[in-house]
């Protein structure tokens, strides 16, 4: 009996010591990816991608850019496909714009040039042209609840910002145990963002690297663009969960980013490669326009 009370004290003992408090792993995770000063001195963050998709039957690869200066500016960029133009959403301190593209009848002319490598040619930014048989691109103004729960966008602290230094930002961190993704242990942490958003990170135990995050509603459509996409589909607030894993991490001045996220919506998935990542160089003043 006593040698029975020994081990299983012995083995308490090792698991309480071995475990992990949410303020460790969090810590750990800002030390992995470069720092918590070194990702809080971003100042712009430009991000230019390829999302490759499977829509109708057909493989599409779509030019994806994001735009950030800290506490000024967020901006995502998406290729127009299958005659549309292409969509933007702009989010800055004071405001946030949509934009939903031209949206040509199959057969039609219509769609608008995007900003760079958009697919259409033209002009960055704005504007619209009517197709013969589709409608115009139109911009449309975010509500007040809408640019607050966006806003979020202007932390330029890396690809995760709302994990480093969160209990600052007012959020909340949840450790809910260890699970596994592709058969490597992880950290299973739930954040509650001061807006009302949450996500669930999958932290790697051996290297404290974000795997895979779980999300819902808008906290999916803020972690995967996929909110404009939705808006011109007619489904900006319909339930969506999704579950995207992150891998080929990169370490650019410092600062590891995953170069390739895989993005599961129900059973349809999408794949996003990081073809070129900027930090700290000047944003253009033309994504701060709206037309």
């Amino acid at each position: 009996m006593k040698k029975q009370i020994l081990t299983t004290g012995l083995l308490l003992l090792v698991f309480f010591a071995s475990a992990q408090t949410v303020e460790e792993v969090m810590t750990k995770f800002e030390e992995a990816n470069g720092g918590k000063n070194k990702l809080k001195a971003i100042k712009t963050l430009q991000m230019e991608s390829v999302m490759k998709m499977n829509m109708m039957g057909q493989s599409f690869d779509i030019s994806l850019n994001s735009i950030r200066e800290r506490g000024k500016l967020f901006r995502r960029q998406i290729g127009g496909i299958m005659g549309m133009g292409n969509s933007w959403t702009m989010v800055t301190d004071t405001a946030g714009y949509i934009l939903i593209p031209a949206m040509p009848n199959f057969g039609g002319g219509g769609g608008f040039g995007g900003g760079p490598g958009g697919g259409q040619g033209g002009q960055r930014g704005g504007g619209s042209n009517q197709g013969a048989s589709g409608s115009g691109a139109t911009v449309t103004k975010m509500t007040d609840d809408d640019l607050r729960k966006q806003q979020h966008e202007l932390d330029c602290a890396g690809v995760f910002s709302m994990l480093v230094d969160y209990a600052k930002k007012g959020y909340t961190a949840e450790l809910l145990g260890t699970s596994k993704v592709n058969k490597e242990e992880c950290y299973k942490v739930k954040l509650t963002m001061k807006d009302g958003l949450t996500g669930t990170f999958y932290i790697n135990k051996n290297n404290f690297l974000v795997q895979q995050v779980d999300a819902a509603d808008e906290m999916a459509a803020a972690m995967t663009g996929f909110g404009s996409i939705m808006r011109m589909m007619g489904g900006g607030r319909r339930s969506m969960k999704v579950s995207i894993q992150y891998s080929e991490y990169k370490e650019i001045a410092g600062i590891k980013f995953p170069m390739k996220q895989l993005i599961s919506l129900g059973s349809v998935e999408t794949l996003i490669e990081h073809l070129d990542i900027k930090l700290n160089e000047p944003v253009d003043e033309v994504w701060y326009k709206v037309k």
